[in-house]
């Protein structure tokens, strides 16, 4: 940068100074660097009295490139009326209220607007300066600091950075993801909002163990067109939601969860999809348990591994239902009981294909009685199930009795 320097010490000189100016402004003045001794009216006193007549007046300094860095000026309002200072180009640099002092001074004179930093003084009192204070998600308006969101567009997909606080992110493309940053990367009580203004579902991904809404850790949340939502990290594991808008025109979401086998609770935010479905290797029977509420579901089963899963309410005695391998079902649930929703005319229907089903889970059963039914041992045999245990077997070889034949002698 350029610097001016006394040809005998070397040191860093400023032009000839003026040490007081009194100004009364009545419109928005320039000012002029009092070069080579030259004094005039309006100049950068190294004191400036400023008396403003009226409202939303600048006091405009001059261009950094005549100056060497530091080159400062002390500005005090001791008029009614707040005015601002302004580089050449027209940039706020600060904003003064009646009775505050202000000592403004060159960083960088490399352009004609330069950068400059600023002290507030105060008279009596302490007076900041709400430009200087303004970080993410405030604005300076005056001399007060005042919310604000920051929108930011994205048409790709992204992992949000620690710079979205408070920023209001605005999805514009088809299908894609945004990937929230490490809860404690970004610390407790940062938040984001995310709104889905695209073509497509948008997918928002927490980070490595992360989970939202005390979900299953890495559980992803799928906005429809128009939804939106804020997360607020707690700094250590989890996002908490508030403000989920769902949208009227594309009501029915999807939740997508990996299962392993034991049991596995929805949360009601996992439970308000309508559309589940399941995945992952399962390497014990699972047991899948929705809110005890009114709900409409669909479930699609692709997990993979020999075991079955059975979906239900956390009431004691309540209907269950079974999703084999590879199916879909519609399900009813009322609060208490799981009813399969899919259902046939007899007179209709050229076929009916059940799932295999298991000795202990039967694909044809009752209602009130979940554990007796037909089901498929084996490719080309149909098994009877009576209380969880296998009564009868029958091949194209014969009947398999394995507990006998009661009430007779045969």
């Amino acid at each position: 940068m350029t610097t001016y320097t006394n040809p005998f010490t070397g040191q860093t000189i400023s032009p000839s100074q003026v040490g007081y100016e009194a100004l009364t402004i009545s419109t928005s003045t320039i000012l002029q660097w009092p070069i080579n001794g030259t004094t005039s009216n309006n100049v950068v006193a190294n004191i400036i009295e400023v008396t403003a007549t009226t409202t939303g007046l600048s006091l405009i300094l001059p261009s950094a490139l005549q100056v060497s860095v530091g080159q400062a000026a002390i500005i005090r309002n001791i008029g009614s009326n707040a005015f601002t200072v302004t580089d050449a180009g027209g940039n706020t640099i600060a904003s003064v209220a009646s009775g505050q002092v202000d000592y403004v001074y060159v960083t960088d004179n490399t352009t004609t607007n330069g950068a400059w930093g600023t002290v507030a003084f105060g008279a009596g009192t302490s007076a900041a300066n709400a430009a200087t204070l303004a970080g993410l998600g405030l604005i300076a308006t005056g001399t007060t600091l005042n919310q604000q969101y920051a929108v930011q567009t994205y048409a790709s997909s992204t992992t949000l950075l620690q710079t979205a606080r408070a920023q209001m992110n605005v999805w514009t493309g088809g299908v894609g993801t945004i990937t929230l940053p490490s809860t404690s990367t970004v610390g407790a009580n940062w938040f984001t909002i995310i709104k889905n203004d695209g073509t497509g579902i948008l997918t928002i991904t927490p980070t490595g163990s992360n989970a939202i809404d005390n979900n299953a850790n890495s559980v992803s949340i799928q906005l429809q067109l128009a939804e939106s939502l804020v997360l607020v990290s707690d700094g250590t594991n989890t996002w908490y939601t508030f403000g989920y808008g769902r949208s009227n025109l594309f009501a029915y979401t999807q939740l997508a969860l990996t299962l392993t086998g034991g049991t596995t609770t929805l949360s009601s935010t996992q439970a308000a999809n309508t559309i589940q479905e399941y995945t992952g290797t399962l390497t014990s029977n699972q047991i899948v348990v929705v809110p005890s509420t009114v709900q409409l579901y669909t479930f699609t089963n692709n997990t993979t591994g020999a075991y079955t899963l059975t979906i239900k309410t956390a009431v004691v005695g309540g209907a269950t239902v079974s999703v084999a391998q590879g199916n879909t079902i519609l399900a009813i649930c009322d609060g208490t009981n799981l009813f399969n929703a899919n259902s046939v005319s007899a007179s209709s229907a050229p076929s009916l294909t059940l799932p295999a089903g298991s000795v202990a889970t039967p694909t044809l059963n009752f209602i009130s009685n979940l554990t007796t039914g037909l089901y498929l041992p084996g490719s080309n045999q149909v098994g009877v199930a009576v209380g969880g245990a296998n009564a009868a077997t029958f091949t194209s070889t014969g009947v398999l009795i394995p507990v006998g034949i009661g009430g007779g002698t045969f």
